[in-house]
Order: structure tokens, then sequence, then C-alpha cells
């Protein structure tokens, strides 16, 4: 199965608008309704980790924060590489964090141009002065130009780094933010969730611009405080007070190792029940929305498709790298016998059943696909295209998939024309019904384990 974070978020409504509507019918008060939609997030989250867990990486990353005071308070970069502890990993870290730096002042710093230098970063954490993006004039004409050159500048010096924008979060009660001579001002905002949206907004379409991630901490904040009485801010109403570090530490966490942070014994010295309600806040925020934040943006994902002849196999590999890293990969034919080259062909002693699996690794992240095939079949061709039902072909509204009572449970992958995942879900038994509305028209490949079919989606009607 590829790499990929199971989007639930329809499910997730639909199983809400349910609760709703039953809660009506028989009068159950709010907080039955609160009480039922949490156990559907949990359910939902339990499945996204088990597709998060396959989802190979290494135990030992090197990540490098670039920021300001955000960064700086309570030490964060140290929070992320404790919770990193606790998840049994290791984080080996490094930072340049001066008060009131901007994206624009790292790019022109001897400090920072000497540590991306030294190469051999996994991840570099951008976080931008915390008022900037939500002013226009700045947020075009200083970030997005600085967060460019300075993804070309770590990429010279780490070819297999990747990018994480860290997404602050808007004053406690808004309010106006202007350059030092007021040349230059934002919207003036009502509130929190006004400056939160505007800040929202510019770190999503710049990661989106660059093909990067974002870790959306100010949404897990948003998230939080708009469902409770807690106090993420310091005295001055700007800066992280130890909960909101730890928060932000949460979705850092997430967001460079891809699995959630539910459960973690790390706390920071918080109480511990209100540490595990961040843990699953942050969880949600990041793993029910995974593709508004690039979580698996860069992740390699195997594929390959093969012909026979008799007992000779011919495997072309069609394996993709998100991130424009060399692949590597090893071919495992199910006899005993391996390959590491591209694409490979390999004789079979005796004709039978074997599984053939094929791992693709960049620098940091593998993805494995095994499929089974039949030897002894002279001149078939063969392919990793199956019999998989989906109809109707094209596709307006909703596409049907029949699945077999073996299939129900597991999950299915839609993938666009450029190989990247767009949707996917849980198989029911039987007939699963797949929301494809949103979709825009174009040719699409659903994939279930081993086996996809393509379908067309045509325009809504």
């Amino acid at each position: 199965m590829p790499n990929t974070a199971i989007n639930f978020t329809q499910q997730l409504n639909d199983a809400i608008l349910f609760l709703d509507q039953y809660a009506s019918m028989k009068k159950l008060n709010q907080q039955a309704i609160r009480n039922r939609t949490m156990k559907i997030k949990a359910i939902l989250l339990f499945f996204a980790t088990l597709v998060l867990n396959n989802v190979h990486a290494q135990d030992t990353l090197s990540v490098l924060f670039l920021g300001n005071s955000y960064t700086s308070y309570n030490n964060l970069p140290q929070l992320v590489q404790s919770l990193s502890n606790s998840a049994g990993k290791t984080l080996i870290i490094d930072s340049n964090m001066p008060g009131g730096y901007l994206m624009s002042s790292h790019l022109n710093d001897a400090t920072t141009f000497s540590k991306i230098s030294q190469g051999n970063w996994d991840y570099v954490i951008l976080q931008e002065q915390s008022q900037l993006p939500t002013i226009d004039f700045y947020r075009y004409n200083d970030m997005y130009p600085a967060i460019t050159d300075l993804k070309l500048l770590i990429e010279q010096y780490n070819p297999c780094a990747r990018l994480i924008t860290y997404m602050t979060w808007g004053r406690r009660f808004g309010g106006q933010q202007c350059d030092p001579s007021n040349t230059y001002c934002s919207p003036v905002f009502t509130d929190f969730n006004h400056m939160q949206d505007s800040l929202t907004s510019a770190y999503t379409m710049i990661s989106d611009m660059l093909g990067i991630q974002c870790a959306p901490v100010g949404v897990t904040w948003q998230n939080i405080l708009n469902d409770t009485n807690l106090v993420l801010h310091s005295g001055d109403n700007s800066h992280p007070n130890l909960d909101g570090s730890y928060v932000a530490a949460l979705s850092l966490f997430s967001s460079i190792w891809k699995i959630p942070s539910g459960g973690l014994s790390y706390n920071a010295g918080i109480n511990p029940q209100r540490a595990l309600y961040y843990q699953q806040q942050s969880d949600q925020t990041l793993f029910e929305s995974s593709d508004d934040w690039n979580l698996l943006i860069n992740n390699p994902t195997a594929d390959f498709s093969y012909s026979a002849s008799s007992n000779t196999f011919n495997f072309t590999n069609s394996s993709v790298s998100n991130n424009n890293a060399p692949l590597s990969y090893v071919w495992n034919f199910g006899d005993g016998n391996s390959a590491t080259e591209a694409n490979p062909q390999h004789t079979y002693a005796t004709a039978g059943s074997y599984t053939v699996s094929l791992i693709v690794s960049d620098c940091i992240f593998s993805d494995t696909l095994a499929l089974t095939i039949e030897s002894g079949s002279t001149g078939i061709e063969k392919s990793n295209t199956s019999t998989l039902l989906a109809y109707p072909n094209p596709a307006t509204d909703y596409l049907n998939v029949q699945t077999n009572a073996h299939q129900a449970g597991s999950y299915y992958l839609i993938y666009n024309n450029c190989g990247q995942i767009i949707l996917s879900g849980m198989l029911q038994v039987g007939n699963t019904q797949i929301n494809c509305s949103r979709l825009s028209e174009g040719l699409y490949l659903i994939r279930i384990g081993e086996e996809f079919t393509r379908f067309v989606k045509a325009k809504n009607r």
C-alpha cells in the first residue's frame, strides 16, 4: 500500500450529520451529540494511524529550526526532541531563532547560511515573523520571495531535505498589524479567529506554491481555543505560554515523523489529562485534513507492471518520487532471488505462483508494493491491472466499487494524473459508494491493494 494519510473528512461529516438527525428525532441533548462525535473522531483517527504506520522512515532524523522568538519561547526545538524521545525516535536538532527575525533576515544571515551549508539536514522548519504574513505587501514582497529563495539554498546544500512551514497563530484579541513606520498594515482583525484565518491563508498558499509541508500549529490553537476556555498565549497576548508551545511541538512532531502524538508520555510538566487533550486536538487537525497540510506530498509511491513469456518476466518500474530525489529499488521475486535495478528481468526455475515485491526508497522514506504472479504462461501479457469493478464510468457524483468480504475493511486510494493521492477511504462489504462530486473533470486511477482500474470523472449533473 502506498504511503498516504486517510482523508476521513467526508465520512466524518456524514457521520455527524447522521447523529444530528438522530438526535433531533430522539431529542438527545447536545452533550450526547458531542460524546458520539468524539467517539467517531477517535475511531477515524485509529484507522488513519493504521495507514500511516505503513510510512516507513528512519528512526533518526536531523532537523534545523529557523525562526524567531515564537520558536525560541519555552525552547520549542527541545520540546519536539523530547516528544520524539518518548516515541522511541531520535531527533538531532539545531536552530537559529533571533527575536523578531523575518525569513528575509535568515536569507541574509551568516549563521543561518553556515548551518544550512553544513548539509545532511533531513528537515528544515521555517517560521515567519508573526505579523508579517497578515500584511499583504510583506506577504507577497518579502515572505514569499524569501521562503522561495531559502528553499533553493537549502536544497543546494541538502538535496534530500524536506521543508516544513511552521504556521503561527493570531494575537489573542486580534487588532491591526502594521510595520514600524505604519506604512503598510493589515486589516483590523476583530478577534483571534479573524487574524488566524489570514495567517492560515498565507502559510497554506506558499506551502502549496512550493510543494512543501505545512505544520498547522495556528489551526490547532484555533480549534482548542474555540472548544475550551484554555489560554495558550503568554501575558503579552502574542507569544506562547508553555501550553501553547507544547501544542506547537505536537504539530511539528507529527509533521516530521508522520505519526499521531496521542498517548505519548512526555507532557512537558503539563497536567497529563490536559496534555492528552492537546495531543488529540493536534492529531485531529493534522490527520483529518492531511491534504490541506501536504503531509505526505514528498513521499515516494511504489508501482510497477510486468509482461511474461513462459517463466521469464520483464518488470517495468513506474514508481514516483514526489521529492525529485533519486530512488533506490529492492526487488524480491518470491523465489529467493532479488535485484536492485529499476527494470529487471527474471526467469523462474519452475512454473508456479510467486509474490513479487518492490521497495522504493528515497533519502528518508520508502514504500512497498507486492503483486502475486503466475509463471509458466507462454506469450500472455501480464500487468497489475485487475478486474476491479468500479461503475459508472464515466462517473459524475458517485463512483460505486464492488468489493468482496476479503476486501472489506481495507482502503481505496484515488490518484490524479500526476500520481498524487487525492482521495481515500475504507471499503464496505458488497458495494462502496464514493462521493467524487468534488473531483475535477479528468482521468483518475482507483487502487485497492494490488488491484487498480481507471475511471473518468465527468461534469457534475
